[in-house]
């Protein structure tokens, strides 16, 4: 039998490999290469995708049901770009303070549950969720430096969550919220520090800041870091009370979109609210 699991283990990770080696080009080239309007499309469609796989926890049984809730997103984030940009940092505050709700709503799972288990609950955090994520990247990708400032982010996301699964499978003992992801371990929460002050130092001479806060980046990485985690285990525990595992399947060793962007959602709003803040 443990070999058996073993075997799954290595097989889901090759997945998980194989389909990053694919996702990054793809990234990173629109990050670089697109204008900033076809960026914004870009990561429209991105979130669009996580709305239609949200739908699916808000239990929207019909297709038409569910296009609908993906058209209300486009709608919410045409009005965002066209009427909102000079409130963004109201928006990235906003956004912050729900983070900071959602951390009590995961600790505290299952009590609590009545205030968001009705699909028109979900709906509203979704949009929460999904449409300041669409903003952040947008807006951080306009800064000067942008397009690294967004790498820096991903790598931020992306190592915290590499971190965090090595440490946790060869360390992870004690259980984080196993509630909420029983996978998840206070030992990955290690691995995930560590690798994101690693990030952190070796990101740090190529970028300045004009308060010039060299303690104030990582600082940010640990805000981040802490955004990544509750992301990450908002959508777990949406997952849970849905009885699913995946938010979808395009993607494979990943599952659907949502799962590779879930931490990114709290992350990026408070990477964007951060550098405002420290003057990027």
């Amino acid at each position: 039998m443990d070999r058996v699991l073993a075997q799954q283990n290595n097989n889901m990770l090759k997945s998980r490999v194989i389909t990053a080696l694919m996702l990054a080009p793809v990234t990173l080239g629109a990050v670089f290469l697109l204008p900033g309007p076809w960026f914004a499309v870009f990561m429209g469609l991105v979130v669009l995708m996580g709305a239609w796989e949200w739908s699916i926890m808000m239990r929207l049984m019909h297709t038409s049901q569910r296009i609908a809730y993906v058209l209300l997103a486009l709608l919410a984030m045409l009005v965002t770009g066209k009427y909102l940009l000079p409130c963004q940092s109201v928006i990235f505050t906003i956004a912050a303070i729900w983070w900071l709700v959602a951390a009590f709503l995961v600790a505290r799972y299952p009590r609590f549950t009545s205030f968001w288990r009705n699909r028109y609950s979900k709906g509203i955090v979704g949009m929460l969720v999904l449409v300041p994520t669409w903003l952040a990247m947008v807006q951080v990708r306009e800064m000067e430096a942008g397009p690294w400032l967004i790498v820096y982010l991903l790598l931020l996301v992306w190592g915290a969550d590499t971190g965090a699964y090595f440490a946790g499978k060869r360390y992870g003992k004690r259980k984080l919220m196993p509630r909420v992801s029983p996978a998840k371990s206070w030992a990955g929460v290690g691995g995930a520090v560590l690798t994101v002050m690693l990030v952190t130092f070796l990101a740090k001479p190529f970028f300045d800041f004009s308060n010039n806060a060299s303690l104030g980046i990582y600082l940010l990485a640990l805000f981040v870091l802490f955004a990544s985690v509750v992301g990450d285990l908002l959508e777990s525990m949406f997952k849970r009370h849905c009885g699913i595992k995946d938010s979808g399947k395009l993607l494979p060793g990943h599952g659907g979109v949502m799962d590779r962007i879930d931490s990114l959602t709290a992350a990026a709003p408070v990477f964007a609210l951060c550098l405002l803040n420290l003057g990027a």
